[in-house]
């Protein structure tokens, strides 16, 4: 149940980022999932959801981002996404989830093979922003794509 966990957060960090704003203002948040996140989403929605009108957030619309996973190898300088990693399985990718270093075993470089490599992109949560409005009368939140 991370998903409710990292809801929160968010819920958290976006009612911090106000400050003494009127909560009403608030109009939308961007937040963006890492591809290697592995979050279930219908969860995350729903929890972002469910803490908005809780706190209460009347007018957000929570607006999910994917960023795609990117890697560079540290021998030859070679940048690529998971597309050109053929052998992650559903055993894999699960080990990869709750243990990120755990892809050295599974992902190498397609250009020359040697699992040193950082993970450039599509690790984490984050908020990529938020915006704001003039408060006005109380709507659902709701969670778009």
């Amino acid at each position: 149940m991370h998903e409710w966990a990292l809801a929160e957060s968010v819920v958290e960090a976006v009612v911090s980022a106000l400050g003494a704003r009127d909560l009403a203002s608030l109009r939308s948040v961007v937040v963006v999932i890492g591809e290697l996140q592995a979050i279930e989403r219908e969860i995350f929605d729903f929890a972002l959801e469910t803490l908005a009108r809780d706190r209460p957030l009347p007018a957000v619309t929570f607006v999910i981002r994917t960023e795609p996973a990117r890697f560079a190898c540290t021998s030859c300088g070679t940048e690529w996404d998971l597309s050109k990693t053929d052998n992650l399985d559903d055993e894999a990718r699960e080990s990869m989830h709750f243990l990120p270093e755990a892809g050295h075993a599974f992902i190498r470089c397609p250009s020359c093979g040697s699992p040193d490599y950082r993970v450039t992109a599509g690790r984490g949560v984050y908020i990529e922003s938020i915006g704001v409005g003039e408060a006005s009368a109380q709507n659902p939140p709701s969670v778009a794509s």
